[in-house]
């Protein structure tokens, strides 16, 4: 079993046998050992969130945020395709947070697009629709689960997440769901902790997934999505502490 296709067999196990997440592996000999942290639920997710809502302004402009996702956007040509959508694009940012790509999105496109998001925590809903409006967005708010979308299928031009999916035991199920209400020909677009030091930091903190470049590739392949490309993201003081990935529904 390769390296991406083993870690998506452990995401799916870790799902299905107790809902924990690897963090390492070691063999010794005929001994192998591997250490799992388990997973918080959704409602203690949303609870960490809200304990940290009030924060999140200043945790956003630390990392520069709003800059480190711009790269990255231009990159996947999310922009472009966007500029083609008539009368108006409709974007679904999962895990809104503050809304920093959302607003990082929107600073690039030359014309308004209509935007929607949704988060577990309602605090940082809260948090999201200030920050948002002040950035000039109207956007329609909903605390949902990314598992669980209220959407119907086919819905958006573009659907988005950042630093959401590692927080699964199977973040393939919730990049289903998000390819579900994606209309065809338009683009995810991840944004993921990557392995380092600081990932290392974000694991024992929030109990994620560190998402390597062939991990993240091997999960929007196995989702059947096409033109898949990324790039490392600098998140101000912590460096390359993240990658974006993008990829289009076929036709």
């Amino acid at each position: 079993m390769t390296p991406p296709e083993k870690n998506a067999h452990d995401a799916s196990h870790a799902a299905a046998v107790g809902q924990a997440i690897p963090m390492t592996t070691r063999r010794f000999g005929s001994w192998e050992v591997l250490i799992s942290r388990r997973v918080l639920s959704s409602a203690d997710l949303a609870s960490r969130y809200d304990a940290v809502s009030g924060k999140w302004a200043r945790t956003a402009r630390r990392f520069r945020l709003n800059a480190a996702y711009c790269k990255p956007l231009l990159a996947s040509q999310i922009v472009i395709d966007l500029m083609q959508v008539q009368p108006q694009a409709r974007v679904l940012d999962c895990g809104v947070g503050n809304g920093s790509l959302s607003i990082a999105l929107n600073s690039l496109l030359r014309d308004p697009a209509d935007f929607h998001a949704i988060d577990t925590s309602a605090e940082m809903l809260v948090q999201a629709k200030s920050a948002m409006q002040h950035a000039g967005l109207d956007p329609d708010l909903q605390q949902a689960d990314v598992l669980s979308l209220p959407y119907q299928d086919q819905s958006f031009d573009v659907v988005m997440a950042a630093h959401v999916l590692e927080h699964l035991p199977d973040p393939q199920l919730a990049l289903a769901e998000m390819v579900r209400v994606l209309k065809p020909g338009g683009m995810v677009f991840l944004c993921v902790t990557r392995p380092s030091l600081f990932g290392a930091l974000v694991q024992l903190l929030w109990r994620t997934w560190a998402i390597s470049d062939q991990e993240g590739i091997a999960w929007l392949n196995a989702s059947q999505l096409v033109d898949v490309g990324y790039q490392p993201v600098r998140l101000g003081s912590a460096g390359f502490a993240s990658n974006a990935f993008w990829a289009r529904r076929s036709l």
